[in-house]
């Protein structure tokens, strides 16, 4: 595999972050409140479309990428009005409503080596 083919995996994943997020949002203001319930839903909605945009099976390997490892979400954090600003975990400020997450995977180099991704996206309601 090329490192054109491992960009556009990686390009996928991040797409697919943003457009699930940008989904999980819709009905999120810059004034929402949404308490523990709200916030879980929205993570919920997340998950769900993030593996729906990525063809994501029960193991948590891609019908559409080939990587040799899950795809595993490792942090998700929703945050409110009621929460920012905030920072991140990944260190981040965060100034509207937003969706904070990590996804992880692997894949091989052109070498067949494994390489580990991590992929950071704090995607907000402006599409940030």
């Amino acid at each position: 595999m090329n490192s054109t083919i491992l960009l556009t995996q990686y390009d996928k994943i991040k797409q697919a972050i943003k457009v699930s997020a940008m989904g999980a949002l819709y009905n999120v203001s810059q004034d929402t409140i949404l308490y523990d319930t709200g916030k879980q839903a929205v993570a919920d909605a997340f998950t769900t479309l993030f593996k729906k945009n990525l063809q994501i099976d029960d193991s948590g390997y891609s019908k559409i990428l080939t990587t040799t490892q899950p795809i595993t979400i490792q942090e998700l954090v929703v945050y409110d009005a009621g929460d920012v600003p905030a920072t991140c975990p990944q260190g981040t400020v965060i100034s509207f409503p937003a969706i904070h997450v990590v996804v992880s995977t692997q894949f091989k180099d052109c070498f067949g080596k494994p390489r580990d991704v991590l992929i950071h996206s704090d995607i907000d309601i402006f599409e940030r």
